[in-house]
């Protein structure tokens, strides 16, 4: 008797251009099964090896002699609502982790990111709803801040948060949204007195 839940191979719901619903069953080693729906963007989930399907950057810029991160706000459909987020983007066929950081960084905040300190491995988004992973690229940035190279559909605010600014924020009712992935940062780096790069390594 298998130790491990299986699952079939999900079958296609919606036909979507960037992501689309998919059910799977799951038989679980108790003897029960049961059905899952989810959001990909593979043409075939669990087909093939699990690798990062976006990145997520995090980055440090200094700004009047004190270490900053870039964060960005952008109006996010589903919510309904503004989130405070970090810049962001999908790996295109054949790319790096890395050279998707440098492209979306660039596309996103008009910065260049530099000096990258560490990539994480395939971290998951909220894995009850999706497949996607997230790879976090963790840099230094230089340049100015500028949206000549966001797309049509993009509307994205770059914000440049010191300690005492991520201090304010946090204790502040604004109505925008933090995500998930932009929130235990914040409250590291509270905590820390300090916004930090991993070592490289």
């Amino acid at each position: 008797m298998s130790t491990e839940p299986v699952w079939s191979t999900p079958r296609k719901l919606t036909q979507e251009r960037f992501v689309n619903l998919f059910s799977t069953e799951i038989a679980r080693p108790n003897g029960q099964t049961s059905s899952w729906v989810f959001a990909s963007r593979k043409d075939a989930p669990g087909a093939s090896a699990i690798q990062a399907d976006a990145v997520t950057v995090v980055a440090v810029i200094q700004q009047t002699g004190e270490p900053c991160l870039v964060m960005t706000r952008e109006f996010r459909a589903p919510l309904r609502a503004y989130e405070l987020s970090l810049p962001s983007g999908l790996i295109d066929s054949g790319e790096s982790p890395m050279e998707t950081a440098v492209r979306e960084f660039e596309e996103e905040t008009g910065l260049t990111l530099a000096c990258v300190s560490h990539v994480s491995p395939p971290t998951a988004s909220s894995a009850g709803l999706t497949d996607e992973t997230v790879a976090f690229v963790f840099g230094e940035a230089s340049g100015s801040i500028s949206r000549a190279h966001q797309t049509e559909h993009e509307d994205i605010e770059v914000r440049l948060l010191s300690v005492a600014d991520i201090r304010k924020l946090l204790g502040s009712t604004h109505g925008d949204i933090i995500s998930s992935r932009l929130y235990p940062l914040l409250l590291g780096y509270v905590s820390a007195g300090a916004i930090t790069l991993p070592n490289k390594g």
